[in-house]
């Protein structure tokens, strides 16, 4: 019970600060939103991603572990599909300019925009999971 408790809390900093970080990713009536979609990112992830590992693990060996990035944007999908307060939208970069490098501005795409949340989620997790190991 301990461990679930600290899954769904570590699930809910993640989801939290990669809403806060990515304006591509919004989230509304946050507090109760967030809870139950951390619940549901645990259900997820403990359930439904061994399955679509495992009907993926051929085309996850042949790209050597490459395709694993699409497995985490079925889950975000999901997610997103079943939770109404969640939604992904596509996204315009401004542009970043520091000391002579620039990165210039474009527009990322719906895909991107899965993809780079799924990614910005799973690293937070990482990093909030590494900090809080036991």
């Amino acid at each position: 019970m301990k461990t679930i408790l600290r899954q769904i809390g570590i699930n809910y900093l993640a989801l939290y600060l990669s809403f806060n970080i990515y304006p591509g990713f919004s989230v509304k009536n946050s507090f109760q939103v967030i809870l139950t979609a951390s619940i549901l990112w645990l259900l997820l992830n403990k359930v439904v991603k061994p399955i679509i590992k495992l009907l993926l693990l051929p085309i996850n060996l042949i790209t050597l572990g490459l395709f694993s990035w699409v497995i985490s944007v079925v889950t975000l999908f999901l997610l997103q599909f079943l939770i109404v307060g969640i939604s992904l939208q596509p996204h315009y970069f401004t542009g970043f300019t520091y000391q002579g490098f620039i990165i210039p501005a474009f527009h990322i795409n719906l895909l991107f925009s899965y993809i780079i949340t799924s990614s910005l989620i799973n690293g937070i997790h990482s990093i909030i999971s590494w900090l809080f190991k036991k």
